[in-house]
């Protein structure tokens, strides 16, 4: 299932970006086919595949997978909704429900599973507790937006910052640490510790910046200092640590650094958005290019090889990985650099961006071919 949801995922955020180039339909539907129908399902299937890792325990029962699987066919009710094939609010409280079960099924098995665990869990888990956390409670401001009419404008952008900071972002984190170090080829002994150091920093930052987002501007600008510290301290060590790994044109590692840069780039212009220097109109679609589409290519280069293929490592896995990887750099450069512009107030920029998937469908469809072709 992960390999279909990292394709869909993929998918779903070009769609979105075509919305948004077309500026044919509401940017509600275009945000909600990137991360109800594309990134949601896959975060939730992710952190099932990685918990049982942290946690040093045995796998994932099959019936969690249908925790991904509600959450899609939730993504399909709203974007419905919002494409007018459904009526409104039945289709976001029916989504949002939906989604509401996966999440709390998935937060209570990950809590059991960390209290089960074999010896003290990595500290990663946490991480990934506290987003399914933020994830919650973006979804419990779903019904709230009906039932305290006067409030849903702050209702919505509460249920926006916990989802893209609280949830994204922490699992974004949490994983990168681990990850980046797995795709250079060496361990980072010290990522066990800035995760256990920095969490706090970060759940206070995302919960600052979206109850400061819906209530107190001032609140949102502590919350994204708060929040920008741990990838800034997390990119600052892969430079000393990875240099050699971090600007070569191929391989995962150019996207997943792409993605923190990009991370950190948007949530400091958040703060230009809170002061009305930037439209905040222009900052998801910046997001989905410069953080989430960099960052699950460059988790699926990594990672897509293991999900198709399970077992030990063999030379097909390194070959699908090479062609997964060609010209990462660049195509991360082109995602980055047309987020960047989109969040900047120009739209137009995301034809770079369009350029940076075109790259990454041509590296999938030789990839996929080397796996039908393994010998």
């Amino acid at each position: 299932m992960l390999p279909a949801l990292a394709i869909n995922a993929v998918a779903m955020m070009a769609a979105a970006l075509a919305l948004w180039l077309s500026a044919a339909q509401p940017p509600q539907l275009a945000a909600h086919v990137a991360l109800a129908l594309g990134v949601l399902p896959l975060i939730l299937a992710a952190i099932a595949h990685f918990v049982p890792v942290l946690g040093r325990g045995e796998g994932a029962p099959k019936w969690l997978q249908r925790t991904a699987l509600a959450a899609w066919a939730g993504g399909a009710l709203v974007v419905a909704g919002f494409a007018g094939l459904l009526p409104q609010p039945g289709a976001e409280l029916a989504a949002a429900a939906l989604a509401g079960t996966a999440t709390l099924t998935l937060l209570a098995w990950t809590a059991h599973r960390a209290r089960r665990c074999l010896g003290r869990p990595h500290p990663g888990l946490a991480w990934y507790l506290a987003a399914l956390g933020f994830l919650a409670a973006a979804l419990v401001a779903v019904p709230l937006m009906s039932l305290w009419p006067e409030q849903r404008q702050a209702l919505r952008l509460f249920h926006l910052h916990a989802n893209l900071l609280g949830f994204v972002g922490l699992t974004a984190i949490g994983t990168l640490q681990v990850l980046l170090p797995t795709a250079a080829g060496r361990a980072d002994p010290s990522a066990a510790v800035r995760l256990s150091g920095d969490l706090k920093l970060a759940v206070a930052g995302a919960a600052a910046i979206a109850v400061g987002a819906a209530w107190s501007l001032p609140l949102a600008i502590v919350g994204a200092c708060l929040y920008a510290l741990p990838p800034l301290r997390m990119g600052w060590h892969w430079r000393a640590a990875f240099p050699d790994r971090i600007n070569c044109r191929h391989g995962a590692a150019s996207s997943l650094v792409a993605a923190c840069v990009g991370l950190i780039f948007l949530v400091l212009a958040g703060i230009g958005h809170a002061l009305n220097y930037l439209s905040g109109q222009d900052a998801l679609s910046g997001f989905v290019a410069a953080f989430l589409l960099p960052l699950v290519t460059g988790a699926a280069t990594q990672l897509l090889p293991v999900w198709l293929r399970p077992g030990p490592r063999q030379p097909w896995h390194d070959r699908m990985r090479a062609a997964l990887g060609r010209h990462a750099l660049l195509r991360s450069l082109l995602l980055v650099a047309g987020g960047t512009l989109a969040a900047l107030g120009q739209p137009s920029g995301l034809w770079l961006a369009a350029a940076g998937i075109a790259l990454f469908a041509v590296a999938l469809i030789r990839a996929l071919r080397t796996k039908k072709n393994p010998g």
